[in-house]
């Protein structure tokens, strides 16, 4: 019985987080753009009759409710025990339907974007020819973080194919987690040197928007990594009534990574005027905020310590060791944990300001 109202608890916090909390977030900042840098004044960032992203906006905060509700219904009917249900494949599909909104966006970005540049009548543009190389982007650390819960992955899942378990995966675990790494890659390759979307979008917000798909999409590796960890430790233990719990925090956890956006108060508008001030110099019209994201490396860091303290609490328990071999591993973890995202906020402090 405990268990299950944990499980409401943490379902709950689920429906609110991805369709309540982000949706109200993006639905102001659409507005203060709308209102703030109007079609009258910045034309080119309005590709689109105004009426159209009006519509849109009152489209995604309708569709947004309708899953809240629907969400709300589904814990009901959960708390009733109405037939029988299989609650782990229940709280994957609702997440699935969670995030449709997200991605009818991303695919109505790259129409946006192909309008902007069939609008862009100029004749000259300017690029910006310096190179780009990861590690510009994201810190040494976090990459090693990654290497290193991979390949804990991997020594885990050698040592949990020895007991021939008929539910276990096997090699496939590793064959799966590494075309999701591939494909995380991908993505961040092709931010870094693939089109820029957007054809008016200054340099420095070019550089951050880079910045952030790269950090995302290492958390999001070293997250999805450690989930299927833990899932198949839970397993292996008959803790299988815990599941649900861990996709459910896995979920809120890849919400929070994902639908993290650049702020707006350091975006350069002025590309975006019908009749840009000449001689501007972009870098000192944009807001430089020397603090930013340093509390995010802290939290962040803390974060991926308590995750690699869980993994390795957990691999001690599944190895013979005691719940308190397993409390010293994740007192371990969440003490690295503290000192990485120290490091990495005390880096961010002393790199020169862009």
């Amino acid at each position: 019985m405990p268990e299950s109202i944990l499980f409401y608890a943490i379902f709950l916090s689920q429906v609110l987080l991805i369709s309540y909390y982000f949706p109200k977030k993006m639905l102001n900042r659409v507005k203060y753009v709308l209102e703030t840098y109007p079609p009258s004044e910045y034309p080119k960032l309005y590709p689109e009759p105004i009426e159209f992203y009006e519509k849109a906006r009152r489209n995604y905060r309708n569709l947004n409710i309708g899953i809240l509700l629907a969400g709300l219904l589904l814990l009901a009917v959960l708390m009733g025990e109405v037939g029988s249900w299989d609650i782990g494949n229940m709280v994957f599909v609702f997440f699935m339907v969670q995030f449709v909104p997200v991605m009818l966006i991303e695919i109505r970005s790259f129409k946006y974007y192909k309008l902007m540049r069939k609008t862009d009548a100029r004749t000259t543009r300017k690029a910006d020819l310096s190179p780009r190389r990861l590690f510009d982007f994201i810190s040494p650390a976090m990459i090693g973080v990654s290497i290193c819960v991979y390949f804990a992955f991997i020594a885990l899942t050698l040592y949990i194919r020895q007991f021939d378990l008929p539910w276990f995966g096997g090699y496939w675990n590793i064959v799966g987690v590494t075309a999701s790494n591939l494909f995380l890659a991908g993505i961040v390759a092709w931010n870094m040197y693939g089109k820029k979307q957007d054809p008016y979008q200054a340099s420095e917000d070019r550089r951050r928007q880079i910045e952030l798909v790269a950090q995302q999409m290492v958390f999001v590796s070293i997250a999805a990594t450690v989930f299927i960890a833990i899932e198949v430790i839970l397993a292996s233990l008959q803790l299988r009534d815990l599941q649900p719990m861990a996709q459910s925090l896995y979920f809120q956890l890849l919400a929070v990574i994902c639908l993290h956006t650049l702020r707006i108060d350091n975006i350069n508008f002025l590309v975006y005027k019908a009749d840009p001030v000449a001689g501007v110099n972009i870098a000192e019209s944009e807001i430089v905020n020397g603090e930013e994201g340093s509390y995010r490396y802290a939290s962040v860091g803390l974060y991926v310590g308590i995750g690699i303290g869980i993994l390795s609490g957990a691999f001690i328990l599944v190895a013979g060791g005691t719940v308190k071999g397993f409390i010293m591993g994740a007192a371990i973890g969440m003490v690295v944990g503290a000192i990485l995202g120290g490091l990495l906020k005390w880096r961010s402090l002393r790199a020169p300001a862009a």
